[in-house]
């Protein structure tokens, strides 16, 4: 399967047609599927956004994304109705978050619509958003696409310390995430990615001593931004 099956990231206006058509069949025949989305789908394929899978005789299904510089933004992804539960949207996953990555991408975002979806994006290894605080749905999720340092429940000399809440919320309160510290020059193995609210409060501590702490934003100098929102994104830490 893996062999016949490829992805075609600069679909022709023939294959956006042949979508077209399974989707106004599938809107008559079922009132789903995302015909009513046709705008979305008709400029993703104006903006060279329209990614299809197919193999030499048929459309398998298709995905409108946007490039988000940093990351992925997934809008919608589909697979033609006789071809599922058959393994083809893990399979056109995969090849998409491949090439993805073979430009660049470090993450894949997106939003878990129709609610059905999310089961498929949670097997996919994609991770729930944490409430940021602003007008997210619960159904957003995420994925990297490189290796990331992972947030552990261990307490370490050198860290780093992430709350969901602003400086003045915190008081005791312990933090959310812990990331260890590997290096003296302060940088990490594997880079730092997740969700958060740039207003968060981050605690850096060296040695037992707390080097700094302040709102995410206040991290982030002219040579070395780590809010690229909706993302943490830490390498080092100057």
């Amino acid at each position: 399967m893996n062999s016949t099956f490829e992805i075609n990231t600069n679909p022709t206006i023939e294959n956006l047609n042949k979508i077209k058509t399974w989707l106004i069949e599938e809107n008559r025949k079922t009132k789903q599927g995302f015909y009513c989305n046709w705008n979305v789908i008709e400029n993703s394929f104006q903006n060279k956004e329209l990614i299809i899978f197919q193999n030499s005789d048929s459309i398998i299904g298709f995905m409108t994304w946007t490039n988000c510089e940093l990351y992925a933004s997934i809008d919608i992804m589909e697979i033609e109705p006789n071809y599922r539960k058959k393994g083809f949207g893990k399979l056109f996953y995969d090849k998409v978050a491949e090439y993805f990555k073979s430009i660049d991408l470090i993450a894949v975002k997106l939003f878990c619509s129709p609610v059905s979806s999310e089961k498929f994006w949670k097997k996919m290894g994609f991770i729930k958003f944490p409430n940021r605080g602003y007008s997210e749905s619960e159904l957003t999720y995420f994925k990297p696409l490189i290796e990331i340092n992972m947030p552990s429940e261990n307490d370490f000399e050198n860290k780093l310390e992430l709350w969901d809440l602003e400086p003045y919320q915190i008081n005791n309160t312990k933090p959310k995430w812990t990331w260890k510290i590997e290096t003296e020059n302060l940088e990490f193995s594997k880079p730092i990615l997740y969700p958060c609210n740039r207003n968060w409060n981050l605690r850096l501590t060296k040695n037992n001593e707390v080097i700094k702490e302040d709102k995410v934003k206040y991290f982030s100098t002219k040579d070395n931004e780590i809010e690229l929102s909706p993302f943490l994104y830490i390498k080092r830490l100057s």
